[in-house]
């Protein structure tokens, strides 16, 4: 019994799957693989441009992540992809402390996703998922609605067509609130 949890294909579910694999799935499995990438690479490279980082390296993420999953992921036929509450998080550390610098915010972001990994690995080890359950729903809802909050706020700049030095939430609507009442008023007094 020991030697079986020991064994390397139980560390290794997507090996014994391949292993195992019917040709009958393969049709299948390449639709649903196409729908996959066609929904998660555009959300990638949104969220990694959200997040303060190039565009790609969210297309690198998001690829990464997919193979990752395929090789150590125990199910067959869980959805994994980006996550918006994360694009939050990463732009209000990694915009204040690039100044801009798109190499240092890579580096920045890198470094971050390899803590938060190590750390998700041994919360599994130590099986401490059950602190999630401590929370409740408002404060979980209220989290994810923040993080939609703020992603949303950094974005509104470019989808009008200006930018603001970022500065948080609060103020940056404040910024935005004036980049559109100064772009108004010089609409009214040019007519």
């Amino acid at each position: 019994m020991a030697s079986d949890r020991l064994h390397p294909m139980r560390r290794l579910p997507g090996l014994e799957t391949l292993r195992t694999y019917r040709r009958e799935w393969l049709r299948y499995d390449l639709t649903a693989g196409l729908a996959l990438a066609a929904m998660l690479v555009p959300v990638g490279i949104a969220y990694a441009t959200a997040s303060g980082v190039p565009g790609i390296y969210g297309l690198y993420a998001t690829i990464t992540a997919l193979l990752a999953y395929a090789l150590v992921g125990p199910s067959r036929i869980l959805v994994l992809g980006p996550d918006s509450s994360l694009a939050a998080i990463i732009l209000g550390v990694v915009l204040p402390l690039s100044n801009g610098d798109p190499a240092r915010a890579v580096a920045l972001a890198s470094a971050m996703a390899l803590v938060s990994g190590v750390v998700c690995i041994l919360a599994g080890i130590l099986k401490l998922g059950f602190v999630t359950e401590l929370l409740s729903k408002p404060i979980r809802y209220g989290f994810m609605n923040g993080m939609a909050l703020a992603v949303l706020v950094s974005q509104l700049p470019k989808l009008l067509g200006f930018s603001i030095d970022s500065s948080g939430p609060l103020r940056d609507l404040l910024a935005i609130g004036a980049a559109c009442w100064s772009r108004t008023g010089a609409a009214f007094r040019a007519s």
